[in-house]
């Protein structure tokens, strides 16, 4: 075989997390998901670890990881994310690197990525050298090996990237065609090069990249017209013509070509919907004709040395017509609002690099007090990162402490290492991709940027806010109301920070509303409270419930701690006020007053609550925003259930004149629609959330809700449809041995997809179903009636005979 086929996704989101929480919070721009992660696991990740082919009739033929055909990088703060938030996601992923590894001769599909997605040329070289360290290591805390390549943000490149990468033991990386400059065969004449700018370099081939250290690293540069059409231009609709375009690419001839593409890893799913189903398509048909053999860029370099030489095009990268300059200046490349200019870019940087080098000589003074040496310190930090466990931090320091560090010292250092992470992720590409100062990305690295200013000005008492809002505001908004990066950073970032104050608070109020448990955990914070005097459902004219106490508030990733006395009162509806003070004598005296703590709650007013507390009050504001919605919703399902039942009654009192209605072919007033449409929806839901449903009475629901003509709640009712299947078909993957129990999903799903055509997601039960019958049903221990019953869930789960058999 001399015509190779390789595909790489470039799978990647930014860290996404709350700099001072470390947990990403709610995204309402992805609603109805939590956030960007979330919404992109849906509509991607999980579908390339379980992509469907079809037959004729829709039903499912084969379920395919396509990480496991394919090459791929998963960006490191992206596969963090998942193996805590997604982890059947991220076995996947993982169980993908190894069949790959069996397919591909001992080669994994998997590469590393620079570590937070900086434009490689645009940093300094002791960044580039953390970045890529950092890289290597995640990878090998979750794949188990060292990595043969490397993918650099946007392909973004330079020599001395290329010297960082290859010190350290990558072998190769992938760049676009028009970032190849000159190439020459090995056996030609030294000045031999020939000109291929403006994509003229042959893809089929690899290159190898000598560097002035005298190190060589191998360059692949894909096809950029099929990656292109993949994108862009609608290539992902027929998976068929996708494997022809990548199979007729390069001819069939004696010398090996490669034919390979490389796009975001997005493409399959998210930005094109069933992207991952064409993917897996193209794949299967390569691999199963016998015009090009799947291959992955370790196996082909292992089998095909480069017999050419390249140099590549200095500061250039894949998204930018103008080298490095959409992540500096003003250069047109945004694929955003019409109108909008990006000349806030270049101030952003000048910004950042000034505070850059501001952190970095702080880390300097100060790590040298507690540090061998701090950079190396840095470098080998991504061991903390990746495991936060005290055994992991203890390690650590004893290698790069310089002396024996008090449980002080230890919050100290932990802290400046810190700074240094902020700082590294501040740099993030994403926060100048796009055309906006205040878009979701620019305010997210400007949080970086803001923890590192203040954990520098915790220890040092230094304060860089001030210059740095000075040069915000050089960085003009194209929204006139922000005005400048300055307005940005103040309406949009500083009420992002979280302080010991605050999360003191958060845990009184939150105690209040969840039995008073001693210990709450929020992200990288952990609270452990004591309750002094508490009560649920007072008596008291002007408090229904209320709590006094104090909470020891605990970080940990830096080891702080600070002790704080509260007091809450809930006086009814959403007025909740909880008052705080740092722990003292005079703090604890508070605890020691029963009449004084019973004057907060039998107060008309909070007047004594301030008078105690002065302007640490807090309301149901402060309370951490997940947890926000999450205590609404617990206060207000008692009036939620109290309108359901008022509604009930209400439908129950126009029963038979909505049928009546309803043969005569008359609409009932909307009002009383309304009200049915909500008791029952309401009705399906609640029979959903039981183990075995009525489904007599489910079938009731629908088929009143069909003859009132009233619109029933499918969104609610499909997830939770889709929540109970998922449940049941957990239990039969554990213990696939009860028919009964099979033939009750097939009973639930039938009134929902046959009788009214519902479209419910059966996606994670297929899964299950996939799993099962691979796991345990094809090795033939299933008795008879539990085969058949299995099968019959099958089809009813919509898998075709062949996959059935």
């Amino acid at each position: 075989m001399s015509r190779y086929v390789c595909v790489h996704g470039h799978f990647y989101q930014p860290p996404r997390e709350n700099p001072w929480l470390e947990f990403v919070e709610t995204q309402e721009s992805a609603s109805p998901w939590h956030d960007w992660n979330e919404r992109v696991t849906a509509e991607c990740y999980r579908r390339n670890s379980a992509s469907r082919i079809l037959d004729d009739d829709g039903n499912i033929r084969k379920i395919c990881n396509n990480y496991s055909r394919m090459s791929f990088n998963m960006g490191p703060t992206l596969l963090s994310w998942l193996k805590s938030e997604a982890p059947r996601r991220y076995r996947g992923i993982l169980k993908a690197d190894a069949l790959g590894m069996e397919r591909f001769s001992g080669h994994g599909p998997a590469l590393a990525q620079v570590y937070n997605h900086i434009i490689m040329p645009l940093a300094n070289r002791r960044d580039k050298v953390t970045q890529v360290k950092w890289g290597i290591q995640d990878f090998k805390s979750h794949f188990g090996r060292m990595p043969e390549g490397m993918w650099l943000a946007e392909t973004a490149v330079d020599t001395e990237t290329l010297e960082v990468l290859a010190e350290n033991g990558i072998r190769f990386t992938i760049l676009a065609p028009k970032q190849a400059s000159e190439v020459r065969r090995m056996d030609d004449a030294p000045d031999a090069w020939r000109d291929v700018k403006w994509e003229k370099v042959d893809t089929g081939v690899s290159y190898r990249c000598d560097l002035p250290s005298g190190r060589r690293i191998a360059l692949f540069f894909y096809d950029g017209s099929i990656s292109q059409a993949i994108a862009f231009g609608g290539l992902l609709y027929d998976g068929g013509n996708y494997a022809r375009r990548l199979i007729d690419a390069k001819p069939d001839e004696t010398v090996p070509s490669l034919s390979h593409v490389a796009t975001d890893g997005e493409s399959y799913g998210h930005h094109h919907q069933d992207g991952d189903m064409a993917l897996a398509y193209c794949l299967e048909t390569i691999e199963r004709g016998h015009e090009a053999e799947l291959t992955i860029y370790g196996e082909f370099l292992e089998q095909n040395p480069p017999v050419h030489e390249v140099r590549i095009v200095e500061n250039s990268a894949w998204s930018c017509a103008h080298g490095v300059e959409r992540w500096r200046g003003d250069c047109g490349c945004s694929g955003g609002t019409p109108g909008y200019h990006q000349k806030w870019r270049a101030p952003l940087r000048q910004a950042l690099d000034w505070l850059r080098d501001k952190l970095a000589a702080q880390f300097q003074q100060q790590g040298l007090k507690y540090l061998k040496d701090p950079w190396k310190a840095r470098d080998d930090y991504i061991a903390v990162i990746l495991d936060r466990s005290r055994e992991s931090v203890e390690k650590w320091l004893a290698d790069h402490a310089a002396r024996p560090l008090t449980e002080e010292e230890n919050v100290r250092v932990l802290k400046l290492m810190e700074s240094q992470r902020s700082a590294l992720l501040m740099y993030t590409s994403c926060g100048w991709f796009f055309d906006e100062i205040s878009g979701l990305e620019t305010v997210q690295i400007l949080r970086y940027a803001t923890r590192a200013i203040d954990l520098i000005h915790e220890l040092t008492g230094l304060d860089f806010e001030l210059e740095f809002l000075r040069l915000l505001e050089k960085a003009p908004s194209n929204v006139p109301e922000l005005e400048n990066g300055r307005r940005v950073y103040e309406l949009l970032v500083k009420p992002a920070r979280i302080s010991f104050e605050r999360l003191a608070a958060h845990y009184g109020m939150v105690a209040l509303f969840s039995d008073f448990p001693e210990k709450i955990s929020e992200g990288c914070w952990e609270a452990k409270g004591r309750i002094a005097m508490g009560a649920m459902g007072s008596d008291e004219p002007n408090s229904r419930a209320f709590a006094a106490g104090e909470v020891e508030i605990a970080s940990n990733i830096t080891w702080e701690k600070k002790t704080f006395v509260f007091a809450v009162n809930y006086r009814g509806d959403t007025s909740v006020v909880c008052g705080v003070a740092p722990d003292s004598a005079e703090a604890r005296k508070l605890l020691e007053n029963a009449d004084v703590l019973r004057g907060f709650f039998t107060a008309k007013s909070d007047e004594k609550m301030v008078e105690s507390f002065g302007y640490r009050i807090f309301s149901l504001r402060h309370i951490l925003h997940d947890s926000q919605r999450n205590l609404l919703n617990k206060l207000l399902q008692r009036d939620i259930a109290r309108i359901e039942n008022s509604l009930l009654d209400i439908v129950q009192d126009y029963d038979k004149l909505l049928e009546f209605l309803s043969t005569l072919s008359i609409k009932a007033p909307t009002v009383i629609r309304s009200a049915a449409a909500i008791v029952l929806t309401a009705g399906i839901v609640h029979g959903l959330e039981t183990e075995i449903p009525d489904i007599e009475d489910l079938r009731r629901h629908i088929t009143r809700a069909k003859q009132w003509n009233v619109a029933l709640d499918e969104e609610q009712i499909g997830f939770a449809l889709s929540r109970w299947l998922e449940l049941r078909m957990l239990e039969i993957h554990h213990s696939p041995v009860n028919p009964a129990q099979m033939e009750r999903v097939c009973d639930v799903l039938t009134p929902f997809l046959d009788e009214f055509k519902w479209r419910v997601s059966l996606y994670e039960a297929q899964n299950l179903y996939y799993a099962t019958q691979s796991d345990f049903l094809r090795l033939g221990h299933a008795p008879p009636q539990v085969r058949d019953a299995f099968h019959k869930l099958g089809k009813r789960l919509r898998f075709s005979q062949e996959a059935l058999n």
